[in-house]
């Protein structure tokens, strides 16, 4: 597959369908196929919004041949937002980045991944951030080859949460 094969773009409404399919996927590839994804319609809601709670990314590969659908599917996606830092101001936040096994090693997630950094640089932000998984080894991999610094280790950062539950038990405490 060349890179003329394929081909990174803004999602639009109408990829919803198919991003909330590779996110199950991707889902199923961390363990987490028993949990429930957000619905296609959630997607469309959130993204294409006036006030975006996040924007995305698309990689798109020509159907096969022996394919009854004519056209294009999708591969691989990149979910991102904008967050901000006190200390070093805009930071661009990567979600979500998955390209379906069958298509890797042919330069689409270093495509996608470029063109969601060129984003975040057009947008003047100071860095990028994001987690992936620690048995995740091919990932890690991936993102120290193309400059990523595991902060974890380096920073000694622990990254905290609250689930909805803990959310609301903390409100109303």
């Amino acid at each position: 597959m060349t890179s003329q094969a394929f081909v990174i773009r803004a999602a639009r409404p109408e990829d919803c369908g198919e991003i909330a399919r590779i996110i199950k996927e991707l889902a199923a590839h961390q363990g987490l196929g028993h949990k429930e994804t957000v619905a296609e319609e959630a997607l469309r809601e959130d993204a294409f919004r006036d006030d975006p709670y996040f924007r995305a990314l698309v990689a798109e590969v020509p159907r096969d041949v022996n394919s009854p659908d004519s056209g294009t599917r999708l591969v691989g996606y990149a979910m991102y937002y904008f967050c901000y830092s006190p200390f070093v101001r805009r930071v661009m936040y990567l979600e979500d980045f998955y390209v379906e096994p069958a298509y890797r090693a042919h330069g689409i997630g270093t495509s996608l991944m470029k063109a969601v950094a060129k984003i975040g640089v057009e947008s003047n932000c100071t860095k990028m951030q994001w987690v992936c998984l620690n048995w995740n080894d091919v990932a890690i991999s991936f993102y120290k080859k193309h400059g990523g610094k595991d902060v974890t280790v380096e920073e000694n950062w622990h990254l905290f949460r609250m689930d909805r539950e803990e959310l609301l038990a903390f409100t109303e405490a």
